[in-house]
């Protein structure tokens, strides 16, 4: 009964700051009509979560009316929010409303495509350099000037996007990826959880939690990598398991968070096909064949470039490597004075060996007893909690992708749970 009626209360809850925080239409004000609308539907979503019954003999359609108010409200608030920005960025400035990941971006999609190598080149007289970078409250250099940081996938995949949208729109937004992939993420979300009622719970924590929304609408790049994360694990629970592999490869060239999942994801694979090994070293080959294809033109294009910028570049051993930030540990050290300068190289190495390693091989046994989708999540999302908090920088956008997962976790855990009780 709560999991039926708790997503309503919190749809309500979480889709109205987006409302009033953000511009949901390109057009000056926002038609008062639509407030009405988005009001109108959230209240009923409630009325039909608690009171099913008013339906009468259309009771059995309650769960698909709730899903059509479920979808309508996304589309108008974080769909809205998200379009929004991007019109208004093209009409006003190229920096407008968008972080500089995705300045960076763009200008290195159009490095490549006059054959420059974007992990060779600094990113002076782009976009990237009137973006507003500061350090410890003083403007700075942005680090970002001198490397592109992000892996192959998430540079190619947008290209997509820049061909279609510049001759229909007049202009291309590296977001626009960022919210295709968020629809997929939702869908592989719905697909993932088969209680329904638990999968509206995990879709409206994931597209509106107030500790993700605000660096989604701004380009951050975490849902892009997450949804091809769980991609990989709906076909993993539908025994696709080379398929599996194979976007498990794109996630892994997403962005360096999908990284540390690889360790978990092969227990549980490992795990799965103990009657059939030939599977699991498919897969593995599958991955590792789909990483090599996107990723060795870039190495045999530059291979110090690349390893500094995607690699180097995160944990200080580069000239101009990312700064100690955020709040974790590296700031703690910091503000105690351990650490004198933020842009010097730190051994967090030796704190990550004595706290994160006990952690992962604890994790790691957890798993290999009782392997399962939710272990997988939770075992990936402590550890990288652990070893970000241990890390150079642990940011603002690094807490609201831990909450999606841990929230998809429990939530997967709970679907578990009621599945092997049924059955």
């Amino acid at each position: 009964m709560l999991s039926s009626v708790i997503d309503s209360v919190l749809l309500f809850a979480f889709s109205i700051p987006v409302v009033m925080q953000y511009r949901i239409l390109p057009v000056d004000g926002t038609p008062y009509w639509l407030f009405g609308l988005l009001f109108l539907m959230l209240t009923l979503h409630c009325f039909v979560s608690l009171y099913p019954e008013v339906l009468g003999r259309w009771k059995k359609q309650a769960a698909k009316l709730k899903m059509f108010f479920l979808i309508t409200t996304l589309v108008i608030t974080l769909g809205g929010a998200s379009v929004t920005a991007m019109f208004d960025r093209a009409r006003t400035a190229p920096v407008y409303g968008v972080h500089d990941i995705i300045l960076q971006q763009e200008s290195a999609m159009r490095y490549l495509i006059v054959g420059k190598n974007p992990y060779k080149e600094t990113y002076f007289g782009t976009q990237v350099e009137s973006f507003r970078y500061a350090e410890l409250g003083r403007d700075a250099v942005n680090p970002a000037l001198y490397h592109f940081v992000m892996p192959p996938w998430y540079l190619l995949f947008p290209y997509i996007f820049y061909y279609t949208s510049i001759p229909v729109l007049g202009f291309f937004d590296g977001r626009m990826a960022l919210l295709f992939t968020m629809v997929m993420l939702l869908v592989f979300v719905w697909f993932w959880l088969k209680d329904k009622a638990l999968a509206r719970v995990a879709i409206v924590l994931t597209a509106l939690s107030p500790s993700v929304v605000d660096y989604f609408v701004e380009g951050r790049s975490d849902v892009f990598a997450l949804s091809w994360l769980m991609g990989a694990m709906v076909l993993l629970a539908n025994r696709r398991y080379v398929l599996s592999g194979v976007v498990l490869a794109l996630a892994l060239l997403s962005k360096q968070t999908i990284w540390f999942v690889v360790p978990f994801y092969g227990v549980y694979l490992w795990q799965e096909t103990a009657n059939s090994r030939v599977i699991f070293w498919k897969t593995a080959a599958a991955c590792a064949a789909v990483s090599v294809i996107l990723v060795l033109p870039f190495v045999m294009w530059d291979s110090n470039a690349f390893m500094n910028s995607v690699v180097f570049y995160l944990t200080g051993n580069t000239a101009t490597s990312y700064p100690v930030s955020g709040y974790g540990l590296g700031m703690m050290l910091y503000d105690f004075g351990v650490i004198r300068d933020i842009h010097a190289y730190y051994p967090f190495i030796y704190w990550q060996i004595g706290i994160a390693l006990p952690v992962f091989i604890t994790l790691v046994y957890w798993l290999w007893r009782k392997p399962s989708a939710s272990r997988l999540i939770i075992s990936y999302a402590v550890f990288l909690m652990v070893y970000w908090y241990l890390s150079r920088y642990f940011n603002n956008s690094h807490l609201g992708y831990l909450s999606m997962l841990f929230a998809l976790g429990v939530l997967k855990a709970v679907d578990e749970k009621n599945l092997h009780e049924t059955n």
